[in-house]
């Protein structure tokens, strides 16, 4: 722990600071130093006229990651400080540091959100994350991504996030973030930390987009061209993220429906695009996945979870889910949105086995997968990403249900 600055110091030199950029870390001693030089240039390039603070919070990195960090404080031109996440074993421990930290100034204008294992950030990601100092309550990113990266997005909060809100934020849980001095208190003093603990991992990305929409700020969108990050095989490494995305919207959409749930929602609306400058365009890196492990990963939970389908699913739900042709083909795009709602529903009552009911969800979200590899295998990404808008679709065509619900 000697490595690490001293948390109260920290807080003294971050008093009077206007942007505050905080990067989440674990093990990220390959990338970081490459993060911590753009986020630099960016600061000085553009803020010049700003006090401006950088914050890392480690999730006690066994990698050399903090070692990295202490020779780079040695010539990067910004304040640097970097401050273990004592909170949770995740990154949403991390950033509920970094919000302590930044609500410690009183000029803060704007709090900037990095991943720490980006491989795509330039300079430019600072000040279009800053536009919240334009009247934002959020900036969210706007990537251009690989048709098989961000399957959780794509399948669960993006869909979710617009059914309920009914506006298009393409990346709910980029990563990338900027938010306004008020979505930081907002978000800094919330009870639900304690009452959901997946907001202290995985869940933290998905919990910061609709606290800012439940609060009626504003967002919008900047362009940041690609991301190019650690990618993962949603077949094989995904299971415990899916678990906290999803039961963290489950849970957000209980606590916020009163928020939610009582307007209407005529038209979908997106999110003002700012691209104010020129990022350089680069072709996304290709994820490889495996369709036999996610075919595998379906026709097992289907036999193992039954019971739990049994519980929660509707007679004719189950029949189309257990029918020879999504054996074959996968769980179509329809038929996934009403697996949602159903274990939605149900999911309301759930008290001890919230966990093991998510974990069944996981092997049908498997099959969605399944079936839109097989329809998109051939296809460019962006033909492949029209069924991605297809898949709103299908969510938003439910909506009168799930806020019949909250009646």
């Amino acid at each position: 722990m000697r490595e690490y600055d001293d948390f109260g110091k920290v807080r003294d030199v971050v008093k009077d600071s206007e942007i505050v950029v905080g990067i989440p870390s674990r093990n990220s001693a390959h990338t970081i130093g490459y993060v911590l030089k753009n986020v630099d240039v960016g600061l000085r390039k553009y803020f010049s006229d700003k006090s401006s603070f950088v914050v890392i919070c480690d999730g006690l990195s066994s990698d050399g990651t903090v070692e990295v960090v202490n020779v780079f404080k040695k010539y990067l031109k910004t304040p640097l400080a970097i401050i273990p996440n004592t909170k949770s074993h995740g990154k949403g421990g991390a950033v509920k540091t970094i919000l302590e930290v930044a609500d410690e100034s009183s000029t803060l204008q704007a709090l900037v959100l990095v991943d720490s294992d980006l491989r795509s950030i330039v300079p430019e990601w600072i000040p279009l994350l800053s536009s919240v100092t334009e009247g934002y309550g959020l900036a969210a990113p706007y990537y251009r991504r690989h048709k098989y990266d961000g399957t959780i997005t794509n399948f669960v909060a993006r869909p979710l996030t617009t059914m309920s809100y009914g506006i298009d934020i393409n990346q709910p849980i980029g990563g990338d973030f900027g938010l306004s001095r008020e979505l930081v208190r907002i978000l800094n003093n919330s009870e639900l930390w304690s009452k959901i603990p997946w907001t202290m991992l995985f869940g933290i990305d998905i919990f910061i987009t609709h606290t800012a929409l439940a609060h009626n700020l504003s967002v919008c969108e900047v362009d940041l061209g690609v991301k190019i990050h650690e990618p993962k095989d949603p077949t094989t490494s995904l299971k415990g993220m899916f678990i906290e995305v999803l039961g963290t919207i489950f849970e957000l959409l209980i606590e916020y429906s009163k928020l939610w749930s009582k307007h209407e929602v005529c038209e979908i609306s997106f999110p003002k695009r700012i691209e104010k400058f020129k990022i350089p365009r680069m072709s996304p890196w290709e994820i490889v996945v495996s369709k036999e492990k996610a075919y595998n990963e379906f026709i097992k939970g289907l036999a193992e979870n039954k019971s739990f389908l049994e519980t929660y699913l509707s007679k004719e739900t189950l029949t189309l889910l257990y029918s020879e042709e999504t054996k074959t083909k996968g769980v179509a795009s329809k038929l996934w949105a009403t697996v949602v709602y159903e274990f939605f529903k149900h999911y309301l009552n759930l008290k001890d086995e919230k966990e093991e009911a998510l974990k069944s969800l996981f092997s049908i979200w498997q099959g969605r997968l399944y079936n839109y590899y097989i329809i998109t295998w051939n296809m460019e990404n962006e033909e492949a990403l029209k069924e991605i808008d297809k898949q709103i679709k299908d969510f938003i065509g439910l909506r009168k249900l799930f806020t019949k619900i909250f009646a």
